[in-house]
């Protein structure tokens, strides 16, 4: 990864004098092993005031990306260094209240947040499954339904994103088109919000993110599911599957222009290799940058004919390793923010040895987040289903509660836990996420 060190306007502080509004461009030691993900951070909360002095003596400050003054006792640090690549700009984060992050505070409210994102993710998934259908057989693509259906998922991810959010965990390696539509759909439109998108242009970037993957469609099968590399001619094949969509959709002459790029254009990258047009750099609009994002990180995160899906830590890792030619760091930071440095759905080891799966994404505690307990320290399963919230718990003034928190992301699999069921069980929509075969593979 690159380091976030490499300026020479860097300057040195001693970790007891950092406060919020500094910019940590790095550590004295390495970053991996400590809670930070992001390879550099704005400091936003005591938390993560904390956790930088328990961990560091100093720290590296970038004042041109700080927003309060720095103390007058730092000093540049005399190593030379070099600029790190910047990708596309992005606009400023949202200014003011934050979305509804913290609707697990109330069980019962969030319960009732979560059927009502059920249900409208379902008609999304077979919104999808009958349109996917209906085309294949030659007929014209419902574009009102699916106008309708975003603004329905738009109101659910404003009401309650984490509900909307816990429920992109319903991944089904037999129907991953259908699916991974409706996940880009709604992690598409969270991020969005996130980045300060207004509630028109969410509907825009949504539509063309439920509809991103329409053209697969048009490719054959057994390129669609092949579970081994494509060839050169097949993988040729794969890649006009953008350029159907688009056509798909452009003839009914009713979609926004900014919804058929996304349609057209979600697997460019901003060095150009992408396709189907080799747009790059700047050249490519925001909305459309931000869907291809979602795209590869649902992508990742979800089992395939050819792979076993990622844990969201790994898929976050991955996205910030490749982000300087396809992304831009800037905006997989920005992406890391909004889902959080421990993504809902999320298997993780609590500091007592006990196991929990993430509940929530509050960006004014990253690193100590709601988790549902599912195993106790001593492996055995936990039956109460307990929520317990590492904030809280952080600051409580007695025994050991201070020092709850994570100890490392741990990959379901390895411990034979089923996230998908979970999700279901927790929330008691297992009725209403039942499809039949649509006939698509997992490709």
């Amino acid at each position: 990864m690159t380091n976030f060190l490499d300026n020479s306007a860097h300057i040195k502080a001693k970790a007891h004098t950092l406060r919020q509004g500094m910019f940590v461009a790095g550590l004295d030691r390495p970053w991996k092993g400590t809670p930070f993900m992001l390879q550099g951070f704005l400091i936003t909360t005591e938390e993560e005031l904390e956790h930088l002095r328990k961990l560091c003596q100093f720290v590296y400050i970038d004042p041109t990306r700080s927003t309060v003054p720095l103390p007058q006792t730092t000093r540049p640090d005399p190593e030379p260094r070099s600029k790190p690549v910047s990708g596309n700009k992005i606009r400023p984060v949202r200014q003011g209240p934050a979305p509804n992050l913290r609707g697990l505070a109330n069980p019962a409210a969030f319960r009732e947040n979560l059927k009502v994102a059920a249900r409208r993710q379902n008609h999304a998934r077979r919104y999808l499954q009958s349109t996917f259908n209906d085309v294949r057989l030659g007929a014209s693509v419902n574009t009102i339904e699916a106008q309708a259906i975003v603004a329905g998922l738009v109101e659910s991810i404003t009401t309650n994103v984490n509900a909307a959010l816990w429920l992109t965990n319903l991944k089904d390696r037999d129907e991953y088109t259908l699916v991974h539509s409706m996940n880009v759909c709604v992690l598409s439109i969270g991020f969005a919000r996130h980045l300060g998108f207004g509630d028109e242009e969410l509907h825009v970037i949504g539509l063309g993110a439920l509809l991103h993957d329409l053209g697969k469609i048009k490719t054959p099968d057994d390129v669609l599911n092949k579970p081994g590399r494509l060839t050169g001619d097949e993988f040729a094949i794969m890649k006009r599957h953008p350029v159907d969509g688009y056509e798909l959709l452009a003839d009914t002459g009713d979609l926004p222009r900014a919804s058929l790029q996304i349609v057209r254009h979600h697997h460019e990258r901003i060095d150009g290799s992408g396709y189907p047009d080799g747009w790059g750099g700047e050249g490519i609009p925001l909305p459309v940058l931000l869907t291809s994002v979602v795209d590869v990180y649902d992508a990742v995160t979800s089992d395939r004919c050819y792979h076993v899906g990622r844990s969201p830590h790994e898929g976050l890792k991955l996205l910030y390793d490749i982000a300087p030619n396809n992304f831009g760091r800037e905006l997989i930071e920005e992406f890391i923010r909004c889902v959080g440095i421990y993504p809902i759905g999320s298997l993780v080891e609590l500091t007592d040895g006990s196991l929990g799966i993430v509940l929530s994404a509050d960006p004014d505690h990253r690193l100590k987040p709601l988790v549902r307990i599912v195993r106790q320290p001593n492996g055995e399963p936990c039956t109460d289903c307990a929520r317990i919230n590492l904030a809280e718990l952080a600051g409580h003034d007695s025994g050991h509660w201070r020092d709850w928190g994570i100890r490392r992301v741990l990959n379901p699999t390895d411990y034979d836990i089923d996230i998908k069921a979970i999700v279901a069980e927790d929330s008691d929509i297992g009725e209403l996420i039942a499809l039949e075969p649509v006939g698509l593979g997992g490709s």
